[in-house]
């Protein structure tokens, strides 16, 4: 079996080859890497890929397309410049691959797709009307539209996986600021945050992006992951800090001071995660494939 796998060198890339031992890898990176027993590595961008004769003179099995402009932190991205690199260049490789025989496309999108946030104890779920509310997630929704309307006319197979945010300890973006607060073990300021949100550690993820490139039910299916448990703010500070035997406490401040604070300092993205309700369904997954998450919080950071 061949697979094809862009942005294999980013944080859930790297994690995904070492779950993936039964198929020969072509993987994708910006960056030089070298080469191991079953992965062969190719330096280009997605647009280099795009124009190279690779998907030419290669014919693959599935392709796990990861690549991707994400949020931006520090720096404006445009609409367009998100649709330049989600959308277009992702259909513009769907289809190239298509053409010279790709059976299956797995699409990593994202829970953005769906909204921003739900009320405690209503998940969001394959059946749930997307709300994309961020311009980085309607790029991923147009994604998933126009994938779907090419592997109907182009006869492949699309997988599409929506994931809430991605943990673990070389996590990017925002959750490495806050784990790298939290291992401070300074006192902190979250103790009347009682959100409930969903999580999918990498581990967790790519488990799941390994069985959907195989198993036969996964086929132009939509899924939402996630790890079991929804844990608040404050007890995803308790459980790292108990994982790694951390003595501190956390400090009652009430929650509209940060969400004044953090709108002052346009990180509104940040108070959403830190502080709002999204709790993610993911029955689907372990009902349809019988796939289940092999790994907890703790565990993560107790190994780490």
């Amino acid at each position: 079996m061949n697979i094809l796998i862009t942005g294999a060198s980013g944080f859930v890339g790297s994690s995904l080859l070492k779950h993936i031992k039964f198929a020969n890898i072509t993987a994708i990176s910006r960056t030089k890497q070298v080469n191991s027993e079953n992965v062969h590595w190719e330096q280009l961008s997605l647009k280099g890929l795009i124009k190279s004769e690779l998907l030419l003179t290669n014919k693959y099995d599935t392709v796990i397309h990861l690549a991707a402009k994400a949020h931006a932190l520090k720096e404006h991205v445009s609409l367009a410049e998100y649709r330049e690199v989600n959308r277009d260049q992702t259909i513009t490789l769907a289809e190239r691959l298509a053409i010279n025989g790709m059976k299956r496309f797995v699409f990593i999108s994202s829970i953005g797709v769906n909204g921003s946030h739900t009320p405690i104890g209503s998940p969001f779920t394959e059946h749930t009307k997307e709300h994309p509310h961020s311009d980085y997630a309607i790029s991923k929704f147009e994604t998933e539209e126009e994938l779907k309307k090419l592997a109907e006319n182009m006869n492949f197979e699309l997988v599409i996986i929506r994931p809430p945010l991605v943990y673990g300890e070389n996590a990017p973006g925002n959750f490495k600021n806050l784990l790298n607060l939290i291992l401070k073990g300074l006192p902190l300021p979250f103790g009347l945050v009682s959100n409930s949100r969903s999580f999918v550690s990498v581990n967790n993820l790519c488990d799941f992006i390994a069985l959907v490139t195989i198993h036969s039910k996964a086929a132009n299916e939509l899924f939402l992951i996630s790890d079991d448990e929804n844990i608040s703010t404050k007890k995803l500070i308790k459980t790292i800090w108990q994982a790694r035997n951390i003595k501190s406490f956390l400090i009652p401040i009430p929650i509209f001071i940060f969400r004044l604070i953090f709108k002052a300092i346009s990180r509104e993205s940040m108070s959403i995660q830190l502080f709002d309700n999204l709790e993610v369904d993911n029955s689907k997954a372990k009902i349809l494939l019988g796939w289940v998450p092999k790994e907890t919080m703790f565990d993560v950071f107790k190994q780490s």
